[in-house]
């Protein structure tokens, strides 16, 4: 198989989404140890040091922290793919050859464990990035590695090796917080009480959320507006 011809041509990961946007006390210590997992050894790393496992509910930032670790990487080579992607979830065989990367980050795992064909492929990428000596791989899923439903028993131990790490979700002042930060890097003026009242109105999943604070962005481009409640009740009809 060629891997160039068969991988996404253009994985386009959100350039706002970095570990300086990223909010939430209690994941500070993830974040640290993420930001080491970015940077090349300077002595050999041992197998379970390059393997890693992140977990956590809808929203709480794992595709974030993977987008972040994609964006340090300055100077190797990087492989970022969803399994929540249907074009993806149709080739198990393009985790053939992805050993290559120095970082290969796999994000939502749990939409392929269940399918006994990407459990064969994810185990045999696991044990290539663990024999090569140089790689390091990431993968997420909503739920740990020992609960995960996997069609492949040793897949599902080989899961438990190396770092696992729960991402804590936010509380609604954090999500607030969050918003606030985008919007600085978007180039807005959020105030505090209007990112309240949208955590409070619009749900509190974080995707949707950025989603409508992108949407606000174009609408208050497009109107010269600042971004008031009055403002965000017009344009999102709430």
């Amino acid at each position: 198989m060629n891997v160039s011809q068969q991988l996404p041509l253009a994985v386009q990961l959100p350039d706002d989404e970095i570990f300086a946007t990223f909010v939430g006390e209690h994941n500070q210590s993830l974040v640290a140890l993420l930001r080491r997992f970015a940077e090349p050894a300077a002595v050999p790393m041992a197998p379970s040091e390059r393997l890693a496992f992140l977990w956590g509910s809808s929203g709480s930032g794992k595709s974030h922290l993977l987008h972040s670790l994609c964006a340090a990487q300055t100077s190797q080579s990087v492989m970022y793919l969803s399994l929540r992607e249907d074009d993806i979830l149709q080739q198990p065989a393009l985790l053939e050859g992805l050993d290559s990367y120095a970082l290969v980050c796999l994000d939502d795992i749990d939409h392929a464990c269940a399918r006994e064909d990407w459990c064969f492929a994810l185990f045999a990428l696991i044990n290539r990035v663990l024999d090569n000596g140089v790689s390091r791989l990431i993968m997420t899923a909503g739920q740990s590695s020992a609960n995960l439903t996997v069609a492949l028993a040793d897949l599902q131990s080989r899961l438990q090796w190396g770092i696992q790490c729960h991402v804590q979700p936010l509380d609604d002042e954090q999500k607030a917080a969050a918003l606030q930060r985008r919007a600085v890097q978007r180039g807005l003026q959020l105030n505090a009480d209007v990112a309240s009242f949208m955590v409070q109105r619009l749900g509190r999943n974080m995707k949707q959320l950025m989603a409508h604070l992108a949407e606000l962005d174009r609408a208050s481009m497009a109107a010269q507006r600042r971004l008031t409640i009055p403002f965000v009740k017009r344009v999102l009809a709430i």
